[in-house]
């Protein structure tokens, strides 16, 4: 299976549609759907547009958005891919709301052992990690002190390092901009360790 090819089928077109639309010839075009050549430049940017996806889901390494045309869960799986899901937004500023629906699927770097993806929101984490970045989680009821975690309070998601203390849990982010946050479990809030992040994937643009 090719990208380009099952997004070309999604959206109903023909080749030779396609290559009128983009500019290029059906040659092209057959090319790609080959995997004789990858698109580069300014064709990939308009290809990506036309299909409303990143540059980087037609190269086969970017996040596939499960309400866009591009390729679902079963297709990765054909593909032979390890692929995790991305749940919600997690904040890297003031904790926000955690969407649990998965908006989309993301490779798995090779090597990487996590669970799914949560993308951020914020500058609370900067240097460490940036507005946007896809931070990946692997699922663990418990980490060291001064590890970074995803952590929910009472229904809301933040990112930071956690430190145990004996009232509770001591979230500290990496700008020094924003005070340390002091988790103390309550009856109406609950306060849940998701996971330990162990990478991230981040997309230049």
């Amino acid at each position: 299976m090719n990208i380009v090819r099952e997004l070309r089928k999604k959206k109903g077109i023909q080749q030779k549609e396609l290559a009128l639309t983009l500019g290029v010839s059906q040659p092209t075009i057959s090319d790609w759907e080959a995997n004789k050549k990858d698109p580069s430049g300014d064709r990939l940017k308009r290809l990506a547009d036309y299909f409303g996806v990143d540059e980087l889901v037609i190269l086969g390494k970017g996040v596939v958005d499960l309400n866009s045309t591009a390729p679902q869960l079963d297709d990765f799986i054909a593909l032979g891919r390890s692929v995790l899901p991305i749940i919600g937004d997690i904040a890297c500023g003031e904790p926000i709301l955690a969407e649990q629906n998965i908006e989309g699927y993301a490779d798995l770097p090779e090597g990487v052992h996590a669970d799914f993806a949560l993308r951020c929101k914020g500058d609370s984490m900067t240097p460490t990690f940036l507005n946007g970045d896809l931070v990946l989680i692997r699922r663990q009821p418990e980490v060291e002190n001064g590890q970074i975690a995803a952590v929910s309070i009472g229904g809301e998601a933040t990112l930071k390092h956690v430190y145990v203390r004996e009232s509770g849990l001591m979230l500290i982010a990496d700008n020094p901009s924003y005070e340390p946050i002091l988790a103390i479990p309550e009856s109406d809030k609950q306060i849940i360790i998701h996971g330990l992040a162990v990478g991230y994937i981040r997309i230049f643009k």
